[in-house]
């Protein structure tokens, strides 16, 4: 799948197959987190990929919203460097957008999970001084027995303009 398609196709993932997920798979979902644009190339991110069941299963406990993570194959939890305040969750959102596409064009699906108890996932991954977890991305293969999740997009006339706002056609 090219990129264009995984972009446009993608949809959000909360239920996975029990299939374990591949290393190379992971491996390059982390390359194209690895290769997100960052602010003056500080690349202020660290993943953490995270394949032993019983510690998917404690952060997904830790998890308000995300309780799926338990019941994914892996995941991988987002780094953000503290010290980098100003530009660092942009970055590590490009981060985690480059690896959702990914994961979406090697059959994997996730879903961005943004409420877990932070302090105590980060005292049980080891997370050091000056780092904080972004978020957490289960990934994983479709269960075949729920289809993928997705809301129909806003209309582009709903949301697009041409050198000016409210100009809906290009001149």
């Amino acid at each position: 799948m090219d990129a264009i398609e995984a972009i446009l196709s993608r949809r959000v993932q909360r239920t996975f197959a029990a299939t374990p997920v591949e290393a190379e798979k992971l491996s390059k979902i982390v390359e194209a987190g690895r290769h997100a644009m960052s602010a003056r190339n500080l690349q202020p991110w660290q993943f953490i990929v995270i394949r032993n069941r019983e510690r998917l299963k404690e952060i997904g406990a830790l998890c308000t919203t995300g309780r799926f993570v338990a019941d994914s194959p892996t995941a991988i939890v987002v780094l953000k460097d503290d010290g980098n305040a100003r530009w660092a969750a942009v970055d590590c959102a490009q981060a985690v957008q480059n690896m959702a596409n990914a994961g979406w064009a090697l059959g994997l699906g996730t879903c961005w999970v943004g409420n877990f108890d932070a302090a105590k996932v980060g005292e049980l991954l080891g997370v050091p001084v000056g780092w904080s977890i972004f978020t957490i991305l289960p990934f994983g293969y479709r269960d075949a027995a729920k289809p993928p999740e997705g809301k129909a997009l806003k209309s582009r006339r709903e949301m697009l303009h041409y050198e000016t706002y409210g100009n809906p056609k290009p001149n």
